[in-house]
C-alpha cells in the first residue's frame, strides 16, 4: 500500500521537505521507491528543531508510526517555541530603555512623514491650479510676448531686404551698361564692387528665388566682360611657329572703345591671366627658344604702328654658327621684355620672367651645348667659343633681364665643368661603338692569324740558341752511348755505369739551357739546308699597324731560312696544311713541352728528363716476337719512337736533345753546335679583336691629347684631366668580358671551337695590352689607368685560361663518360653483344677525339693544340687502365677481346705525328703504359717477367702488375713465383 503525504518542496539551506509535497512511500520499505546513486552528495543533518522532526516523520513507516511517536514529535515542537519566546523576552529585557527609545523614534518619524505629506500637497494646489496657479499664469504672459516679438522682426527683415535688393538692383544696372559700352576695365571693377555686394547680403536672402535670379543674371555678364578680356588679350599677343606678333591697343568687338595692352592684361582675372601666360610662357619656350636652339633660324623685329611683329625664317645648317642660335633666343627676350612684359601688372611681371629663368637655361644646355659638344679633341677649341658666348648670354640675359637669382648660374657650372661632360659623353660613344661591335654576329671569314714565340712569358730567352748538330752517320741513345749490340742490353739505363766518355758528352751538353735549347727538326722547321750547312738566321720584318705579324708570311715559323719559293709561299694559309720537312740530319722530333696552365686533373710529363729510362729497342722487339701487327708496325712502335715517359715529376723546361754519338764507340769529339732560330706558333683571332685594339689605342691616344693639352680651364676635382677617357679603355675590355659569354652563350655551349676561339681572343687582348702598357711605360702617359689596364690584362689571360681549361676539361669528363657508360668497366666481354657495346664506346671516343683534334687544329697553337687533344685522350685511355686493371678476372678470351680495344685506341697516335716522327708520349702520359698493357693482356708470363726485368714496365705499379697477373693466370706455383718476384723487384 502506498500512502501520499502532502508537503511542500525542500528547503534550499536545509534540504527538509515541507508539507503540501506528495511523496510515495513503498509500503514494504521505509526508504523511498528510487534508491539514491552512491555518487551523488548525502544530504547533511539538520541543524534546527522541525528540520530533525520532519526528518523523524520522513523516517517512519508504518510499522514504526505510532501515536505515542507523534505525541513526541509535538511535545517537541512545543519545547521548541517556549525556548524561543524565552529567548526573545530575555533579548529585549536585556537592555530593555534602548528597546523603548527605539520604539519611540519609530512612532516621531511617523507622526512628521504624514505632516509632509500634507504640506507637499498644499503646494502643488498653490503652483499647478489653472485658475489661480503661479505656473498657467506665467505662461500666459510669455506667450503675448513672443508674439509681439515675432511682428517686430518679420517688420525689420522685410525692410532690410528690401533696401539691399534696391542697391543690388541699380549696381547690377551699372553693371550691364558698362559691359554693353565695351569699358571692360570698368566693368572689371564694378563686378567686383558687385561681388561684394552680393557677399554682404543678408543670409536670409540667399537661398531667395530673386536672390538667385540676380547672381545668374550677373554671373552671366561677368563671363561676358571676361570673355571680351580674353578676345582682346587673344587678338593683342599672337604666337605661331613661324611668327610673334603683340598690338599695343585693341578694340572691344561690338563696341567703339579701344583698350590698351596693359588694360587688358590688369583686367583679365587672375585665374585667367595665368592661364594666359602659362600658355605663352609654352608657346614662346617650344617656338621661339628650344626650336631657335636646335635648328638654324633667322630672326627679324618689325614695329609698324600699334603692331610688334618677330618673325622665324629657316637657314641653310651648312654655314650657321651656333652661337647666332644665341643671339636670336636673346632678341627674343629682350622682344617680350619690352612690348609684353614691361605690361604686365607688377605682381606678375617679375613672377612671369623668373618663370622662364629655369626653362631657357635648361633649353641652352640640353638643345645646344649638350648636343654640340663635339666627339672628338680637335673640335673643341670652337666649342669653347661657344661655351663662352652661353656664359654672357645667361648673365645678360637670363640674370639681368629676368631677373634670376645670382647664385644659380647653371650654364656657367656646366662650361666650368666642360671637360668631364666632354670626356663622359667620349665614354658613352666609345662603349656604344665597343658595345655594336662586341655584339655583332659572327663571321668565319673575319679572322686573323697571330704569331707567338712558342718560349713567350720566359725571361731573357735569346732569339737564336745553339743546338748540337748531329752526325747523320751516328746513332745514339739517351744516354750517349753507342748504338751497338752491347749497348742495347742496357738500352732502358737500369744500373747504368756511364763510360768517361759519355759523361764528357753529357757534360758537354749540360752546359746549354733545358729551356733555351729547341730540338732541330722539332716541328717540322727546315733550319739546316740539304747540305748540313748552318742556317742563316734571317732578320724578322717588322709588325704591321695592329702590332701582329703579316698573316702571308710562314705563320709556324717553318722554312725560315729556305729560298723563297712561289709554289711554296701558300703553304701555311691552313696552318696544319704543310708539307712534311726533309733534312739529311735527322733527330728524334720532340716538341715543346705541354706548358703548365693549371688543369688540376692532368699531369703532363717532360718528354726527357735527367731521370728518363733509356730506349730499349732490343726489349721491345724480344716482347714483340711471335706478336700481330697493327697497320704493318709493331704494336710497340709508337714506345720504340718517342721518348719514354718517366715515373718521376713532370719538367717545365722544354728538353734537351741527346748528344750525338760518334759512329765510332772509341772516338771522342766535342759535339758540333749549330744556332736554331726560336720557332714561332700561331694561334686564330676573331677579327672584332682587331677593331676592339683600334679602339682601345684610339681611345687612349685621346686621353693622352686631352690630358697634355690646356685649352680648358683646370677645376678643382679629385681625378686629373683624361682620366674618364683614358678609363674608358679599360672599360671597354670589362664590357667584351661582360658581353661576348652572354650574348653568344649558344654558340659557346654547342660548339667545340667557339670556346677556343673566345680563349684566344681573351689571350691576344692581354698581349696586346701588355704591348701598350710597355710602349707608354717610358713616357709614363698612362699613369692614371695602369693599374685598371693590369687588372684587365690580368683578367682577360685569367678567362682565356679558364675557358681553355673548362673546355678541355668539359670533354675529358664527356671521353670518361663515354666509356663509363658504354664499356661499364670492360666486363663479360666474351659476351659478343658486351664486346660490340664496348667496340662501340671505344670507337665512339676515337671519332670524338678526332673530331675535337680536326676543329681544334686550326684555332689553337701547336703547343695548346697537342696539350688539349692530349689530355682529352689522356682521359680515355687512363679510364680505360682504371677499368681494365681492376677486372679481378680475364679470361682468355676475353684478354685478346680487351687487347683489341685497347689497339682500337692506337689510331690516336696519328694525331701527334709531324714529318713521320711521333711525341705522343709528350703529350698522353699515359700512353706507354696503355702501349704495354695492350701487350700484356697478350703475354705469357715469361715475357711479362722479362719485360719486369727489363725495367720496361716502370709505369706500372707493383699491385697493379700484382692484379693484373692474377687476373690473367691460373693460380699455380709458376703465378706464385712471378707475383712474389714482382712484389720484391721494387722493394
Amino acid at each position: 500500500m502506498v500512502e501520499a503525504l502532502s508537503r511542500k518542496g525542500p528547503c534550499d539551506c536545509c534540504q527538509i521537505w515541507p508539507p503540501n509535497t506528495l511523496l510515495r512511500l513503498d509500503h514494504n520499505t521505509s526508504a523511498m521507491a528510487f534508491p539514491v546513486p552512491s555518487h551523488l552528495p548525502r544530504r547533511p543533518n539538520p541543524q534546527d528543531v522541525s528540520s530533525e522532526i520532519l526528518m523523524k516523520i520522513d523516517q517512519a513507516t508504518n510499522q514504526t508510526l505510532t501515536a505515542s511517536l507523534a505525541t513526541s514529535w509535538l511535545a517537541e515542537l512545543e519545547d521548541t517555541i517556549r525556548a524561543t519566546e524565552t529567548h526573545i523576552h530575555d533579548r529585549i529585557h536585556l537592555d530593555l530603555p534602548q528597546f523603548e527609545q527605539q520604539l519611540e523614534s519609530s512612532k516621531s518619524v511617523q507622526t512628521r512623514l504624514q505632516s509632509l505629506v500634507s504640506n507637499v500637497d498644499e503646494l502643488n494646489q498653490t503652483l499647478s491650479d489653472p485658475g489661480t496657479g503661479l505656473i498657467p499664469i506665467l505662461v500666459r504672459s510669455l506667450t503675448t510676448h513672443a508674439t509681439l516679438a515675432q511682428e517686430s522682426a518679420d517688420a525689420t527683415v522685410r525692410h532690410e531686404t528690401l533696401s539691399h535688393l534696391l542697391r543690388c538692383r541699380a549696381e547690377f544696372g551699372s553693371v550691364l551698361s558698362l559691359v554693353q559700352m565695351g569699358k571692360l576695365p570698368q566693368a572689371v571693377e564694378a563686378c567686383g564692387k558687385f561681388d561684394q555686394l552680393l557677399q554682404n547680403a543678408p543670409a536670409h536672402l540667399h537661398q531667395t528665388n530673386v536672390m538667385l535670379d540676380i547672381k545668374r543674371k550677373f554671373q552671366a555678364a561677368k563671363s561676358r566682360a571676361e570673355e571680351q578680356l580674353s578676345e582682346a588679350y587673344s587678338r593683342s599677343v599672337t604666337v605661331s611657329p613661324k611668327c610673334l606678333t603683340i598690338l599695343s591697343s585693341v578694340a572691344v568687338r561690338q563696341s567703339e572703345t579701344v583698350l590698351s595692352l596693359s588694360e587688358v592684361l590688369s583686367s583679365l582675372s587672375a585665374t585667367s591671366l595665368s592661364s594666359h601666360l602659362t600658355t605663352l610662357r609654352r608657346d614662346t619656350m617650344a617656338h621661339y627658344v628650344d626650336h631657335v636652339l636646335r635648328q638654324p633660324t633667322s630672326l627679324t623685329i618689325s614695329c609698324e604702328n600699334a603692331e610688334n611683329r618677330l618673325t622665324l625664317f629657316p637657314s641653310p645648317p651648312n654655314s650657321e654658327d651656333l652661337t647666332t642660335r644665341l643671339d636670336n633666343v636673346s632678341a627674343t627676350l629682350k622682344f617680350m621684355s619690352t612690348h609684353f612684359t614691361a605690361f604686365l601688372p607688377p605682381s606678375e611681371s617679375l613672377a612671369f620672367s623668373r618663370s622662364l629663368c629655369k626653362p631657357i637655361v635648361t633649353s641652352v644646355l640640353s638643345n645646344l651645348l649638350v648636343p654640340s659638344l663635339p666627339s672628338s679633341f680637335d673640335l673643341l677649341p670652337q666649342f669653347i667659343g661657344l661655351s663662352k658666348q652661353a656664359v654672357a648670354f645667361e648673365e645678360e640675359c637670363v640674370i639681368q633681364l629676368l631677373g634670376d637669382d645670382k647664385s644659380d648660374r647653371l650654364i656657367k657650372a656646366w662650361v666650368d665643368g666642360m671637360g668631364g661632360h666632354y670626356e663622359r659623353q667620349r665614354r658613352l660613344q666609345i662603349l656604344d661603338t665597343s658595345r655594336v661591335i662586341i655584339l655583332s654576329p659572327e663571321s668565319a671569314d673575319d679572322r686573323f692569324l697571330v704569331e707567338i714565340d712558342i718560349r713567350q712569358g720566359q725571361d731573357k730567352a735569346p732569339e737564336v740558341v745553339p743546338v748540337q748538330e748531329e752526325d747523320p752517320d751516328a746513332s745514339w741513345g739517351l744516354n750517349g752511348s753507342s748504338s751497338s749490340s752491347e749497348a742495347v742490353d742496357d738500352g732502358w739505363g737500369f744500373e747504368d755505369d756511364t763510360e768517361p766518355e759519355s759523361e764528357s758528352a753529357s757534360a758537354a751538353t749540360s752546359s746549354i739551357p733545358a729551356e733555351d735549347v729547341v730540338a732541330e727538326d722539332s716541328w717540322g722547321f727546315d733550319d739546316e739546308e740539304e747540305d748540313g750547312t748552318a742556317p742563316v738566321v734571317e732578320p724578322q720584318e717588322p709588325p704591321d699597324a695592329n702590332g701582329l705579324d703579316k698573316p702571308d708570311d710562314d705563320a709556324w715559323g717553318w722554312n725560315d731560312e729556305a729560298p723563297a719559293d712561289p709554289a711554296e709561299e701558300t703553304a701555311w694559309d691552313d696552318p696544319w696544311d704543310e708539307p712534311p720537312a726533309k733534312s739529311s740530319a735527322v733527330v728524334e722530333s720532340r716538341p715543346p713541352p705541354a706548358p703548365s696552365i693549371g688543369l688540376s686533373k692532368a699531369s703532363i710529363s717532360s718528354p726527357a728528363s735527367t731521370s728518363s729510362p733509356k730506349m730499349a729497342t732490343r726489349l721491345e722487339k724480344l716482347a714483340n716476337k711471335g706478336k700481330k701487327h697493327l697497320n704493318g708496325n709493331s704494336p710497340m712502335s709508337s714506345p720504340a719512337l718517342s721518348t719514354p715517359m718517366s715515373s718521376a715529376k713532370p719538367s717545365p723546361a722544354p728538353p734537351s736533345p741527346p748528344p750525338p754519338a760518334p759512329a765510332n764507340p772509341s772516338e771522342k769529339r766535342p759535339p758540333r753546335l749549330t744556332p736554331a732560330v726560336v720557332p714561332k706558333e700561331t694561334y686564330l683571332v676573331s677579327g672584332r679583336m682587331r677593331q676592339i685594339i683600334n679602339i682601345v689605342e684610339d681611345v687612349l691616344a685621346e686621353g693622352q691629347k686631352f690630358a697634355a693639352s690646356k685649352i680648358l680651364p683646370p677645376i678643382e676635382t679629385s681625378s686629373s684631366p683624361g682620366t674618364v677617357l683614358l678609363q674608358s679603355a679599360a672599360s671597354i675590355l670589362d664590357l667584351y668580358r661582360a658581353l661576348y659569354p652572354v650574348k653568344f652563350a649558344g654558340r659557346l655551349k654547342t660548339a667545340p671551337e667557339a670556346p677556343m676561339l673566345f680563349s684566344n681572343d681573351c689571350l691576344y687582348l692581354s698581349g696586346e695590352i701588355a704591348r701598350m702598357e710597355a710602349a707608354a711605360a717610358s713616357q709614363g702617359s698612362l699613369a692614371p689607368v695602369r693599374d685598371r689596364l693590369v687588372e684587365c690584362r690580368t683578367r682577360l689571360k685569367i678567362v682565356g685560361d679558364s675557358w681553355f681549361e673548362d673546355t678541355v676539361e668539359q670533354h675529358r669528363q664527356s671521353a670518361n663518360d663515354i666509356i663509363s657508360q658504354g664499356a661499364e668497366g670492360f666486363t663479360f666481354t666474351a659476351d659478343q653483344d658486351r664486346y660490340d657495346e664496348c667496340e662501340t664506346a671505344i670507337s665512339r671516343v676515337v671519332q670524338e677525339i678526332k673530331r675535337l683534334a680536326q676543329q681544334w687544329k686550326g684555332i689553337l697553337n701547336k703547343n695548346k693544340y697537342y696539350t688539349a687533344v692530349g689530355m682529352v685522350t689522356e682521359a680515355a685511355l687512363s679510364r680505360v687502365l682504371e677499368d681494365i686493371l681492376a677486372l679481378p678476372d680475364i679470361p682468355e678470351v676475353e684478354s685478346h677481346r680487351l687487347s683489341e680495344l685497347c689497339r682500337m685506341l692506337h689510331a690516336l697516335e696519328a694525331l701527334f705525328i709531324e714529318d713521320q716522327d711521333p711525341f705522343v708520349v709528350a703529350y698522353v702520359p699515359s700512353w706507354l703504359k696503355f702501349s704495354y698493357l695492350s701487350e700484356l693482356l697478350e703475354a705469357s708470363m715469361v715475357d711479362i717477367s722479362y719485360l719486369f726485368d727489363s725495367g720496361a714496365l716502370v709505369d706500372f705499379e707493383v699491385d697493379e702488375l700484382v692484379r693484373l697477373v692474377r687476373a690473367l693466370f691460373a693460380d699455380t706455383a709458376l703465378r706464385t713465383n712471378t707475383i712474389n718476384k714482382l712484389t720484391a723487384g721494387r722493394q
